[in-house]
């Protein structure tokens, strides 16, 4: 298995459940994985964020405590994804003029990335930045360093998520006596799992339906460039279900079975056959 220190623990906030992977990092690269673990719950997380503190913590130390005793260790650090209704990106734009035909270096583009760092959103917090194209004139280019030109104009994708959501999962784990290693935007982890080179740069959306959120993200030039949670999922079809006088244990069944999200479409006539 090899040592503890190299095995790696994350866990997943789901509004069903919160579940937990670990793994170990193989020579080549590859991720194995040695064990899964979840605790089900219907209300410690709502809409993907945190609405109960007491029973949030309790999920996640019961989560992390299966995983230590499959594999026989004692981790205390656990990576956290960030997800959840409030998480979106959104479009900002950084000009800067020169007083004269000025060559671009990465000095120039880090201030840029520091100006776009310092806005603020209202009740709102950046998560994550993916630089856009740089347009010089009437160009858009992704790496302008190297070029010259008396202005440029960055864009830039702000991930962000209202205050205190990532608050609220630290304020979680440290409670369950655990450590936050890290966090990552979980729609972005899933997108570079799932997504390949070809997707992403020739155009692609991504569509992950939850229980009570669906995540969209958008990719186009090998770039992110729109990412949002709508709050509605699967158990609002199970819901939709059961109006029809069907119990919601029944209804879910129904939908699992027999639900499908693709349709395909009759094949259209052939105008320009002729019937004799």
């Amino acid at each position: 298995m090899g040592a503890e220190k190299d095995i790696i623990v994350a866990v997943e906030l789901g509004s069903t459940a919160i579940r937990g992977i670990a793994g170990k990092r193989e020579p080549d690269g590859t991720m194995r994985i040695l064990a899964i673990a979840q605790e089900e719950t219907n209300d410690s997380i709502r809409k993907g964020l945190v609405d109960n503190i007491d029973k949030t913590t309790q999920a996640i130390s019961h989560v992390v405590k299966k995983i230590n005793e499959e594999l026989g260790i004692s981790t205390k650090r656990v990576f956290m994804g960030l997800s959840g209704q409030s998480l979106r990106t959104m479009e900002n734009k950084v000009p800067y003029q020169f007083a004269e035909k000025t060559l671009i270096d990465n000095k120039l583009i880090d201030q840029l990335k520091e100006i776009n760092n310092g806005i603020v959103y209202p009740q709102a917090k950046i998560h994550d930045v993916i630089p856009q194209e740089y347009r010089i004139g009437n160009r858009y280019i992704q790496d302008p360093v190297g070029m010259q030109s008396e202005q440029i104009e960055a864009r830039f994708i702000n991930v962000v998520a209202r205050n205190g959501m990532s608050e609220n999962i630290e304020r979680c784990v440290k409670n369950a006596g655990l450590e936050v290693a890290d966090v990552f935007i979980s729609p972005i982890c899933l997108a570079d799992s799932l997504l390949s080179a070809n997707e992403k740069r020739s155009g692609c959306a991504l569509v992950d339906i939850g229980a009570n959120t669906t995540t969209i993200s958008v990719y186009y030039s090998n770039l992110l460039r729109h990412l949002v949670v709508i709050p509605l999922g699967g158990n609002n079809v199970t819901t939709d279900i059961s109006t029809k006088s069907i119990e919601l244990g029944e209804a879910e069944q129904l939908k699992l079975k027999y639900g499908t999200a693709w349709h395909e479409s009759e094949e259209e006539p052939d105008k320009n056959k002729i019937h004799l």
